[in-house]
């Protein structure tokens, strides 16, 4: 089996691998918000960690919001720095060290001046006592001309719309909780009662009040907390629920998809350093040039070098027709193979197939491989 496959070359990989972690970026793009769940490290809160400017047009010109920090632990706290992906977000936070108890905040502008299009900046912040920075986002779409409310929310429940028919929060630690703001618009002439029911377990929405006026937009809450899911699901986890406008439902009306891992907050570094780690053999299988319908197997092989037993809790696909085959836990010092079969029907062109690990690794709770060939 394993002569079916050959290492990509590294300029191949370079291409790849960068075309693979656009796709997950755009994939994890959701905008996460909640307010005691954005909880870092036990030592930070934050009021949201996504600011979402919803539709702006040019002429509205600069655009700024605040983010709020609170310092949640037993010492002062300082933010040491704010760094922007772009120039055209501007930061600025509160210098002077926060106490325990009390709060800080992040300011940021976006100038709104780089024309029509749908954004998504990161602010990254450098608080002390953290291991790692804070991602937040701002994030909104910018319009030369006005649209309609049915335009702007083209996915519809009945007399209710959304943007698109699924969004992601990206990723949640198993035993905490995270947020996501959706917009939702009426896009009657009327004003509509409305609730929320068929909800995944782990899932709860919510919004402020139970009436949404005539041609307006709200913004609803959906929170996912693991600590209802019993700790059974992992990896990329879809949550449903169905809208109820004016007493009748809309089944599956939006569906949101967060990434589950491991959480290792309460490990030690020692006990980090000596978890399992997985090396390996390679991260990418190239599969050749195949026909259409065909089914293709292979195989990755890793070792465990760290002292505890690596164990992949769940394998997700970025593309359909895979079925994985995952070993046992694999002890210190030992060998175990992930077995693929992809099933090439309905495909076409040169295929880049993302498997993302979950894994118990606190070094790499998150492993992606890359399986890629070409269909006639």
């Amino acid at each position: 089996m394993r002569d079916k496959c050959k290492i990509v070359t590294m300029r191949d990989m370079n291409r790849l691998i960068c075309s693979a972690l656009v796709l997950l970026c755009l994939h994890f793009a959701g905008a996460v918000s909640a307010g005691a769940q954005n909880v870092f490290e036990q030592t930070v809160s934050f009021d949201k960690i996504v600011h979402d400017f919803g539709d702006i047009m040019m002429s509205d010109g600069p655009q700024s919001c605040t983010f709020t920090m609170k310092n949640i632990s037993g010492a002062p706290v300082v933010i040491h720095r704010v760094i922007t992906s772009c120039g055209c977000t501007e930061p600025t936070w509160t210098e002077a060290p926060i106490r325990p108890g009390e709060t800080g905040q992040i300011h940021v502008v976006f100038s709104n001046d780089q024309g029509p299009y749908p954004f998504s900046k990161s602010v990254t912040v450098y608080v002390s006592g953290l291991s790692k920075p804070i991602v937040l986002k701002v994030r909104g779409i910018v319009h030369e001309k006005q649209k309609s409310l049915a335009e702007l929310f083209p996915v519809s429940s009945g007399p209710l719309g959304f943007r698109e028919a699924s969004v992601s929060m990206g990723q949640v630690e198993q035993g905490l909780a995270r947020s996501i703001e959706v917009e939702m618009a009426n896009t009657s002439g009327r004003s509509v009662e409305v609730s929320f029911a068929d909800m995944t377990p782990g899932l709860t929405v919510s919004m402020a009040g139970t009436t949404v006026p005539a041609k307006s937009k709200v913004r609803i809450n959906c929170m996912v907390d693991t600590r209802n899911t019993d700790g059974e699901k992992w990896g990329k986890t879809p949550f449903t629920f169905s809208v109820v406008a004016d007493g009748k439902k809309y089944p599956a009306a939006l569906t949101v998809e967060a990434l589950i891992k491991e959480n290792f907050t309460s490990l030690t570094e020692a006990q980090k350093r000596a978890g399992a780690l997985p090396q390996f053999e390679s991260s990418s299988l190239e599969l050749g040039v195949v026909e259409a319908g065909s089914v293709l197997e292979g195989e990755f092989h890793v070792k465990n070098i760290g002292q505890d037993a690596f164990e992949i809790y769940k394998a997700d696909s970025s593309e359909g027709g895979v079925s994985v085959d995952l070993p046992s836990p694999v002890p210190f010092g030992e060998r175990g193979t992930v077995r693929v079969s992809v099933n090439t029907e309905g495909q076409s062109g040169e295929v880049i197939n993302i498997l993302t690990l979950i894994t118990n690794s606190p070094t790499r709770p998150i492993i992606n491989l890359f399986i890629i060939y070409t269909v006639k």
